[in-house]
């Protein structure tokens, strides 16, 4: 399809994958025209940006008491912007916590919105959230649901290899007082293909107009650590190379964008490519028209981008996913203005390909839904006072306060009186309450130095493992018997009909994925970049995914982990020894912490999961990439949850028909046996490092990694052997 004008210029992305691994805020995408393109952050999403300012208004307006903020703003967002909330107090509550986010209140579902397959403009028309709101006489564009995103890199060639940044493009495009609707995606104004497009002008009228033609993106651009992006200055590139070429130095500059100044004051630059493109970079050169840098007279040596890939410039710290789209054609980036790695010394940018691997890495984490009542098992009437003491306690003004004095100057009789009056036994509900609201749903008393995302997954474990069967909206599951020696490895195997999860985008980052490691209650972690450009005392609402699926969940036998651990001691830690050697920096020691932390426990668990997602591949059809895993493993947790959630409707029902007591055995028994062999053997079955990092042992791709969707930690920390060994594996009996 050809893009004619600017409500065309339109890429789809499932509403499930935006803020997923590869498609979430500061995301270079590939659009299916060709161009690369950089998702804004969520300050600039249209209805996050009208949500946050209403939920802002009567918060401080003062009309509306706390208490009822929340059920005020699900009424208001849906009938006046069309956005529906995600319902997990639990989450939000964590989420305040981990991201500082004081006034966070509520979790946005993004919109469903689709594209004209004929003409690739926004469905109007055919949306039911729109008409709805059309309905109440609030009219709304398709644009009020749609997700922004700027030109990244931001310079652009024509067929003549004339090469400037889109603002100069889009300059020249208004000084011949062309439409700018015509101008998407970028077009040369000087240039015009031989053909004419029909188009309806400004005053409705169909006329014919010449069909620009349309220009060529850059697809080089330099990454930081801490997640900043930035276009290669060209100008500046061309001047360095060429005092590089005359002196016949190779040396490599930091200072790039302080120090070395552009070719001249007014760069005409011109991009030219040599027939022999099997040179790679070296075919590719740049030179000035202006002042003739890297023309290739005798003054002025040719200057071409071989060696690019060593351009390792200090960081100017620029963030382009902040920028306004009505601010695009303007030369001006938001950044941070300073940039400094873990060592305390200035961050290097790295030249990276827009398509490359280490541009993006979304960090999300999800929620599985808990009703807070099965959390602590409180009553529907503390639950309420629990929400009134949270309410008055987040409004204090005390910076140090601390929940156990709050609770103890506040939480009395008087307050029961006010806001419970006919309780029948007002000491109890004065222990009990402040009992909840003093241990709290995330944190609690000698927590402090603990793990807040281990500490919220363990409140998932502790459901699984505590309850026998649990029936409502958004949780049912029910144990199975277990019989066959299952009992005397797993402590209980739950089959878990209906789970809702909730997921978001936390940070990103860039050149290698986040490391994060807690140390006594300090988490210390490599660089990365908020979702959001506002203050965090200002962000109100933040968009999540909510998923319906099923699953099985796992409870391992401590007791046979530690009997098998004890048995096995001097082998499992050999093994473990050959994964602790430390590579440097950041890389890989998130997981050796956790290793180091768990032991063979962590492989074992980890291991069985892949295996058993492998396994339902062949049993029910599942690709892995449909299904996740959910580790809950640490000195007080050994289990883990595989489900699915492919759409917000939820699955089919095959990880059920597979957690029927008649069946569990076979397929786990039929997992273990699969990895007895693998295409590899005997050269994985007896490595002693391989994968990202040297991080796995006896694992693979034949045997047991996963698609990286479905992998808590990256597809690492694996060995099958832990599981299938003859001499030392845990399921060595059912081989």
């Amino acid at each position: 399809m050809e893009i004619q004008q600017q409500q065309q210029y339109n890429q789809a992305i499932s509403r499930y994958k935006l803020l997923s691994t590869n498609a979430g805020v500061g995301a270079v995408i590939t659009t299916a025209f060709g161009n690369y393109i950089l998702i804004s952050d969520i300050t600039h999403w249209p209805f996050i940006k009208a949500s946050n300012a209403r939920i802002k208004e009567m918060v401080n307006s003062g009309a509306i008491i706390p208490e009822n903020w929340y059920i005020e703003a699900k009424r208001d967002l849906s009938n006046n912007i069309g956005i529906d909330l995600v319902d997990d107090e639990r989450f939000i509550k964590f989420l305040k916590i981990e991201k500082n986010l004081p006034n966070l209140l509520c979790l946005a579902a993004i919109p469903q919105l689709t594209l004209n397959e004929s003409f690739n403009s926004l469905n109007k028309k055919s949306n039911p959230v729109i008409k709805k709101l059309a309905d109440k006489g609030n009219e709304k564009k398709a644009e009020d649901f749609a997700i922004p995103a700027t030109h990244f890199p931001k310079w652009f060639r024509n067929d003549k290899g004339t090469f400037k940044p889109y603002h100069e493009w889009k300059r020249d495009w208004e000084k011949r007082k062309y439409d700018l609707k015509f101008f998407a995606p970028p077009r040369d104004a000087n240039s015009h293909y031989s053909h004419k497009i029909k188009v309806t002008n400004k005053s409705k009228i169909a006329e014919e107009i010449n069909a620009c033609k349309i220009l060529s993106q850059v697809n080089l651009l330099l990454i930081c650590e801490n997640g900043h992006l930035s276009d290669i200055p060209w100008p500046k590139f061309l001047r360095w190379k060429n005092e590089q070429k005359k002196s016949h130095g190779n040396e490599k500059t930091t200072k790039l964008f302080t120090d070395i100044e552009d070719c001249c004051s007014h760069p005409v630059l011109k991009w030219s490519e040599s027939k022999n493109k099997s040179e790679g970079y070296a075919s590719i050169f740049i030179e000035c028209l202006n002042c003739h840098t890297g023309s290739g007279d005798a003054s002025n040596p040719k200057v071409n981008l071989e060696g690019i890939n060593n351009l390792e410039p200090n960081c100017p710290g620029h963030k382009p996913w902040e920028i306004s789209l009505d601010k695009e054609d303007k030369n001006s980036i938001p950044y941070d203005s300073n940039c400094y790695d873990t060592a305390g010394h200035r961050t290097r940018m790295k030249v990276a390909l827009a398509t490359g691997n280490n541009v993006y890495f979304a960090n999300t984490f999800s929620s599985i839904y808990i009703p807070v009542t099965l959390l602590k098992g409180i009553t529907p009437e503390i639950e309420r006072l629990l929400k009134i003491c949270e309410i008055k306690f987040e409004a204090s003004p005390d910076p140090n306060k601390r929940k156990s004095d709050w609770a103890e100057r506040r939480i009395d009789r008087e307050f029961i009186g006010e806001y419970y009056p006919n309780a029948s036994n007002p000491e109890d509900i004065i222990r009990d309450l402040k009992a909840v609201f003093v241990d709290g749903i995330l944190l609690s008393e000698g927590q402090e130095n603990d793990d807040l995302q281990e500490i919220y997954k363990k409140e998932e474990y502790d459901v699984f493992c505590n309850n026998s069967s649990y029936n409502s909206k958004g949780l049912n599951f029910s144990d199975i018997e277990l019989d066959g020696g299952l009992e005397n490895l797993f402590q209980k195997i739950t089959k878990v009909e209906e789970l809702k999860i909730t997921s978001v985008q936390l940070d990103f980052n860039r050149v290698k994925p986040k490391e994060r490691i807690v140390v006594s209650g300090n988490v210390i972690d490599s660089g990365s970049k908020n979702i959001f450009s506002n203050a965090p005392d200002d962000v109100f609402i933040m968009p999540a995914v909510e998923n319906f699926g099923e699953g099985i969940f796992f409870e391992f036998n401590k007791y046979a982990i530690e009997k098998w651990t004890n048995e096995h001691i001097s082998t499992l830690s050999d093994r473990i020894r050959r994964l602790m050697p430390a590579s440097g920096g950041f890389n890989g020691n998130s997981i050796r912490y956790k290793i180091q932390r768990n032991g063979a426990r962590l492989l074992l668990i980890h291991t069985y999961t892949h295996l058993i997602m492998r396994e339902l591949e062949f049993s029910c059809g599942y690709p892995t990439a449909s299904l996740k895993e959910r580790l809950y493993i640490s000195p007080d947790m050994s289990g883990a949850l595989i489900y699915t959630a492919e759409g917000a409707e939820g699955s089919m029902g095959g990880l059920i028909w597979q957690a029927q007591a008649e069946r569990i055995k076979v397929l786990i028994q039929k997992a273990m046996k699969r990895a007895m062999d693998c295409s590899s053997d005997p050269l994985c079955w007896e490595d002693e490092g391989q994968g990202l990092f040297n991080l796995n042992l006896s694992a693979c791709f034949s045997c047991t990694l996963v698609s990286e969707t479905a992998c808590e930690e990256r597809n690492l920390a694996l060995d099958r052997r832990m599981l299938v060994d003859p001499e030392f594996g845990y399921f060595k009996h059912l081989v």
